[in-house]
């Protein structure tokens, strides 16, 4: 059985108004992901990814579904109100917890997927290396780690 199903794909797309989609091209043009990515494409777009699912087509293994930053800007101007961006992030939850882990970045302190590693690369090439640190971390662990450092400066703690 694949990993994204037909049925999988058909619950996902009417729980979030896939169906809905009149095609306007409004999702297209807002998404920011043009501006941040030289390897976009129409594929990669919210409405490529629309048709793509509903035309039937194997979700597993598109990288065009994991371009997506789940800003919400599409969904917020969509006429038809479709929710991509709920869809986008569930079945890309279905897919990593189904194995496809290939285009994921994981919390490198407990294993939880944090972002697409293609966003993941993107930010460290903007923020460069000292955002490393930040990026491989989920927000908990980043918190416990925090919370380890600054017990560790604490005065009491300190060697004298």
């Amino acid at each position: 059985m694949p990993v994204a199903d037909a049925q999988v794909l058909d619950r996902l797309a009417g729980r979030h108004g896939l169906f809905l989609c009149v095609q306007c091209g409004k999702c297209a043009a807002v998404c920011p992901m043009g501006k941040l990515f030289s390897d976009f494409s129409y594929d990669a777009s919210p409405r490529g990814v629309i048709e793509r699912a509903l035309l039937g087509f194997r979700m597993e293994g598109h990288p065009g579904l994991w371009f997506c930053l789940t800003c919400e800007v599409c969904t917020d101007l969509c006429p038809a109100g479709v929710r991509f961006r709920d869809f986008v992030a569930e079945l890309r939850e279905h897919l990593v917890q189904n194995g496809e882990t290939e285009y994921g970045s994981f919390c490198r302190g407990c294993g939880a997927y944090l972002w697409p590693h293609h966003t993941t690369e993107h930010m460290k090439d903007a923020l460069g290396p000292a955002a490393e640190a930040h990026l491989g971390l989920c927000p908990r662990c980043r918190r416990y780690n925090h919370g380890k450092t600054m017990l560790a400066l604490a005065p009491s703690k300190r060697r004298r």
